[in-house]
């Protein structure tokens, strides 16, 4: 349960009496003393912006088969962040520990608080390649390919600062937030390449009599996409002495022992826990505001699917048409895993127990038009 002052209180009540719950809810039932989390919006909070930038160059622009080559970039500033403040600090005579946090805030009588300001900065940058061949012997076909790289220093601009959004972007301190949390932005991929594609084949030859007319002129399309994966946070897991920095706030994360791992995908189960070893990292000892790790230093399972379709029409006399559709999402039933156990103290760390998307699927579909 917490208590703000009046014109910002917010109530917070776990396994309530559900028959009790409206009158437990008088605000003289509270007492005006008790501490609080207090979210404090900045009085100048501005509306983030961004600059984008484009350009686009086709060397064979006269040509059938076109090839383009772009870039697009954006610098966005004044992002939504919550910087959580009053956190416990380390005070001579006084043992760093989780029962002397309160004692150790530089204001005793709150909890966190959460100041929501203009705090962080991102960049974008991608460069495309595209190859289209519009129309060529029964084939349309466009491929792309981009490189891309999106940073940002705790808070992309996707942000509203708030919920999940303010947990996310959560420094190990409420110190050099910028130097602590600068890093690939949780949506970076850096390639990704799609292709899609068409091709309707070439009428049979008369001799083959009935057989030309239901065995030619099918459509099959295709879509593949590839992309690599989304970074993710090695943390800590617990803000308690011999885990954490013992401030009274999440967020911490671990000193990292063996500089190879950084950078790695984390991409299937039979060699995840092998790719992200436990003994490669260590808690952070006491007095140690942070663990030397980075924020989102390693990425989960990529994006590889394919998706395809064959279809066909004919006369069946008149104005009647018979259409036969067959259609597959996923056609290789390849899965994308979920990020494994990023929490060190968690049993399952390293480990992938899931997946992000469907298996395959098939539809058919029959129609007469009459």
């Amino acid at each position: 349960m917490r208590y703000n002052p009046p014109g910002n209180v917010k109530f917070e009540i776990l396994t309530p009496e559900l028959a009790t719950f409206a009158s437990a809810l008088a605000v003289s039932s509270f007492d005006p003393n008790a501490r609080s989390t207090f979210i404090d919006v900045s009085p100048d909070l501005s509306t983030p912006y961004s600059h984008q930038y484009n350009f686009s160059w086709e060397p064979f622009a006269a040509s059938r088969w076109k090839l383009q080559l772009g870039y697009v970039g954006s610098r966005s500033h004044k992002l939504l962040y919550m910087w959580y403040t009053n956190r416990a600090r380390p005070l001579d005579g006084v043992a760093q520990s989780t029962a002397t946090i309160t004692q150790r805030r530089p204001d005793a009588a709150r909890f966190d608080v959460r100041r929501i300001i203009n705090g962080s900065r991102a960049y974008f940058d991608a460069g495309r390649v595209t190859f289209a061949i519009p129309r060529w012997r029964g084939l349309s076909l466009d491929a792309a390919y981009w490189f891309s790289k999106a940073i940002d220093l705790g808070a992309a601009y996707s942000n509203t600062a708030t919920g999940e959004d303010g947990r996310q972007s959560i420094s190990q301190s409420e110190s050099l937030v910028h130097q602590d949390m600068k890093g690939p932005s949780v949506f970076d991929q850096a390639h990704a390449f799609l292709v899609r594609g068409s091709f309707t084949t070439p009428a049979l030859p008369s001799p083959w009599g009935r057989a030309s007319r239901w065995w030619g002129r099918w459509d099959l399309s295709l879509i593949v996409l590839a992309k690599t994966g989304t970074p993710f946070t090695v943390a800590s897991g617990s803000d308690s002495p011999g885990f954490g920095n013992v401030d009274g706030d999440n967020g911490d994360r671990p000193n990292l022992l063996d500089p190879s791992v950084l950078g790695r995908s984390i991409a299937h189960p039979d060699t995840a826990l092998a790719r992200l070893p436990r003994a490669a990292f260590a808690f952070i000892r006491l007095n140690e505001t942070r663990g030397n790790l980075g924020a989102n230093t390693f990425r989960k399972d990529g994006i590889t699917n394919l998706n395809a379709s064959l279809a066909r029409s004919w006369s069946i006399g008149g104005d009647r048409k018979l259409a036969l559709r067959a259609e597959s999402i996923n056609l290789f039933n390849t899965p994308q895993f979920a990020e494994p156990g990023k929490e060190l103290t968690s049993p399952n760390f390293g480990a992938i127990t899931n997946t992000l998307n469907d298996g395959r699927a098939f539809r058919f579909q029959a129609k007469v038009e009459f």
